[in-house]
């Protein structure tokens, strides 16, 4: 009788350890990608940028299918890989440093969420890879790229040089088996949008060279712990009419107290910069005092370097200037507009500008007015600051007639527009590519220690901005190629 009822208890642990084994399995092989990649991240302290693209999104807002020929060339290939590859499912990638001097990463990785495993390897051989259909990872390996696919989930790697597909493969789907991140990863990770990227500061401090590691231990010790937990999260939306880059700076308290940008929600430079129809403009509001605490304590040379950059004059008034350095002779706000004539063109586009002054700063507006001085321009000195206007009918009184979208123009820390409605495209002589430009109606920059924003506005309020911009493109190359319509 014991040995039956030892025999069931075996039997029972049996079943049990069975189920547990089984259930593990099923969730190794059916883990969602963004799962797998913050898991993978937890893991791997080297991911300096990550993020997801929602290329059927994409896809769909370029309307590819309604460009003749292109369409029918791309429908094939991409119905194809929508039965291998779930294109609802965004796309996410993580890039791995150490960058070298030319941004090149040391590999990137992209998580796809598979449709049919079988059906994807019976297209990878066709392909001519090499791939053996019977591993628990079925990898394959070509120059620059390799791609490893267990259940559900398949992941890409690319890479230049020599490397072992195989093996880093094997080792990224371990690392997507442990913990979530969590956190600020997870936060990015699970964001909407057409394109989400975030960029890690720590990783991409902690595995990048530069001049920082010539500052003593403590110093670099100092940084290390300002740049913990810190992230940039940008979103990219493609929109009817508009397309949108928001960024997000998700600092740790450490690091966001070293910002030193400024805002002025009545934007009284604004009034500095005379009058007229802008085509272009640039604002900008800092804490020169703080940015040149910061330079001092973490970048000694650059002060130095930007005073040499700055020529003569500036360095002249530096010394004289004695420890208070800058913050001595400006006062961080800058401004500077470009106007066009009635007609829209810009040929011979007209300048004003402003410049903020500290107190010790008016003997270098001095030197500054009389440079400025020639032909037709204005130039006001005060204690304040100085202002140039390149033609006596833009200087004061009166204000500029700032385009459509500019209502926050001169707010944040930096600001800027490009005005492009009305414009002679055949005055800039575009090439190619460059053609894009020309759907698009304005674009508008704001910039604040939070983060920022790009609008982007399309001359056509109805058609999606990615599908102006590929019917253009796409003309462009039609009429470059001679004798092939598209």
């Amino acid at each position: 009788m014991k040995k039956i009822n030892l025999l069931l208890k075996f039997s029972l642990i049996a079943v049990l350890v069975s189920v547990f084994a089984a259930c593990s399995g099923s969730n190794v092989d059916e883990i969602e990608p963004q799962n797998a990649i913050s898991s993978f991240m937890g893991a791997n302290d080297k991911i300096v940028a990550f993020g997801s693209a929602n290329l059927n999104e994409i896809l769909t807002k370029a309307d590819y299918k309604s460009v003749p020929k292109l369409g029918l060339i791309l429908s094939g290939e991409i119905d194809e890989f929508e039965n291998m590859i779930d294109l609802n499912s965004p796309i996410f990638y993580a890039v791995e440093g150490p960058m070298d001097r030319d941004g090149v990463p040391a590999a990137t990785y992209g998580f796809l969420k598979v449709k049919s495993a079988d059906s994807l390897v019976a297209k990878l051989i066709q392909m001519g890879y090499d791939i053996d259909e019977e591993a628990e990872i079925r990898t394959g390996h070509d120059e620059g790229f390799a791609i490893g696919i267990r259940g559900s989930l398949a992941i890409i790697v690319a890479k230049e040089g020599e490397f072992d597909g195989k093996k880093m493969l094997e080792k990224a789907f371990e690392l997507t088996e442990g913990e979530a991140a969590g956190g600020k990863i997870d936060e990015i990770l699970a964001s909407k949008a057409d394109i989400v990227m975030g960029v890690n500061v720590e990783s991409l401090y902690g595995t990048s060279e530069t001049d920082l590691s010539k500052l003593s231990e403590e110093k670099q010790k100092e940084i290390k712990d300002m740049v913990a937990n810190s992230f940039v999260q940008t979103t990219f939306k493609f929109e009817d009419g508009a397309a949108i880059i928001e960024t997000k700076n998700l600092f740790s308290e450490k690091l966001m107290s070293q910002m030193f940008m400024k805002t002025d929600d009545n934007a009284l430079l604004i009034a500095k910069l005379g009058k007229g129809n802008p085509r272009f403009g640039f604002t900008m509001n800092i804490d020169v005092k703080k940015l040149q605490n910061f330079m001092k304590e973490f970048s000694p040379e650059a002060e130095d370097e930007l005073a040499r950059s700055l020529g003569g004059p500036f360095q002249l008034a530096l010394i004289a200037a004695g420890n208070d350095g800058f913050s001595a002779l400006i006062d961080g706000k800058f401004g500077v507009v470009m106007l066009g004539d009635e007609n829209g063109s810009i040929s011979e586009p007209n300048f004003n500008l402003f410049l903020g002054l500290a107190k010790k700063g008016y003997d270098l507006g001095k030197q500054a007015e009389e440079f400025l001085s020639y032909g037709e321009s204005v130039v006001k000195l005060e204690k304040n600051g100085l202002s140039m206007y390149t033609n006596a009918s833009y200087a004061p009184p009166g204000k500029l007639n700032l385009p459509k979208g500019c209502e926050n123009f001169g707010k944040g820390g930096f600001s800027a527009f490009l005005n492009l409605d009305g414009l002679d495209f055949d005055e800039l002589d575009l090439e190619g590519e460059e053609n894009v430009i020309r759907v698009v109606k304005y674009v508008t920059v704001e910039y604040n220690n939070d983060g920022g924003r790009i609008y982007i506005k399309a001359r056509d309020g109805k058609e999606n901005v990615l599908e102006q911009a590929v019917k253009e493109i796409v003309g462009e190359l039609a009429d470059e190629i001679s004798g092939i319509s598209i």
